[in-house]
């Protein structure tokens, strides 16, 4: 605009009549004018920088680079897309630092379901921080590691959102820090997060698949696997939870549910799945952000159940209830 502007300016004073200007046309923005998705406060861009650990810690994660995984592949499920990046841990303060352990908690995709990492010839993974000689820092030195992260193959593009929390050997220590990026492989899916619409709370019981306004959280996909041991039917389902809080401060939102399982109409109980339960998905969920953890529950053998009641508590109390029809088994 302003360019046309200092046109028709020199135009006139060239001594001709100043240009018409075009009336304004209704269209789609540019590419360049399109305004671009910003994140939460308190969330960092996989290849931005933040300090932490008061201070002491510079954590500097890289974008994830998509990479063909060799034969010597470990932990990567089949199918999967695979890639890598780096962290560098600089060592801020003026004394010899123990590596930092950040535990990092990978999630993908609009409901937040947990990424695979796995290491590979070049990709170390993880080193183990906390035992009785980890790696050391110098002062204003720097460590740097590379991670491999996984998806499936429907995944890329979607965002991979990042948790860390670091451990000491006497537990997690107060900073936790919020990091997402594309997968790469496709255009990145910048609309890919997750807008639940909440039942109403008149709604005591609902139904698998509907929303519990507050906390937010759906149970959905409940489904028959099969026979385990001792001919009881085992069946899987997903625990959503969303962390709706408009910025990364506290209180954050911890994915540590104990379900209950009931079936049949006197509500017997059939099994009872506690937090952390089967390697379940405990790290923190960003901002406006979810987290989904796969549960797996049995009934007794000969026991029919067409549908099921899954009671979701946190610390003893209840925060909802669904129920609904048991889909077949998946072949």
């Amino acid at each position: 605009m302003l360019g046309a502007t200092m046109a028709g300016l020199v135009t006139g004073c060239a001594g001709g009549p100043p240009a018409k200007q075009r009336p304004a046309v209704d269209g789609k923005p540019k590419a360049s004018q399109k305004v671009k998705r910003e994140l939460p406060v308190g969330m960092h861009k996989l290849g931005e920088g933040v300090t932490t650990e008061k201070g002491n810690w510079r954590l500097s994660p890289s974008a994830l680079i998509q990479v063909a995984p060799t034969s010597k592949a470990k932990g990567l499920p089949r199918g999967w897309r695979a890639a890598k990046m780096t962290w560098t841990l600089t060592n801020k303060t003026g004394e010899v630092q123990k590596l930092l352990d950040l535990s990092p908690t990978v999630r993908y995709g609009a409901r937040g379901k947990p990424a695979a990492e796995f290491t590979d010839t070049g990709i170390d993974g993880m080193p183990d921080a906390i035992s009785d000689d980890p790696p050391r820092v110098k002062p204003g030195g720097a460590y740097t590691l590379t991670v491999g992260v996984a998806v499936p193959a429907d995944a890329a593009g979607e965002p991979v959102t990042i948790t860390t929390q670091p451990m000491t050997m006497f537990g997690a220590t107060g900073d936790i820090d919020f990091f997402e990026g594309p997968f790469p492989g496709a255009v990145a899916r910048k609309d890919s997060i997750l807008h639940p619409r909440p039942a109403p709370d008149t709604h005591k019981t609902l139904a698998f698949g509907q929303w519990k306004a507050d906390p937010q959280m759906t149970v959905d996909h409940v489904r028959q696997e099969g026979a385990g041991n001792g001919g009881r039917a085992t069946f899987s389902g997903e625990l959503t939870v969303r962390n709706d809080a408009r910025a990364a401060d506290l209180p954050y939102t911890p994915m540590k549910k104990t379900l209950r399982v009931y079936y049949g109409d006197e509500l017997r109980e059939a099994d009872l799945i506690p937090s952390g339960a089967g390697g379940a998905d405990t790290g923190f969920i960003a901002p406006q952000r979810a987290a989904t953890h796969t549960f797996r529950f049995s009934l007794p053998k000969g026991a029919k159940a067409d549908s099921v009641t899954v009671e979701v508590t946190d610390l003893g109390s209840a925060d909802a209830t669904f129920e609904g029809k048991v889909a077949d088994q998946v072949s």
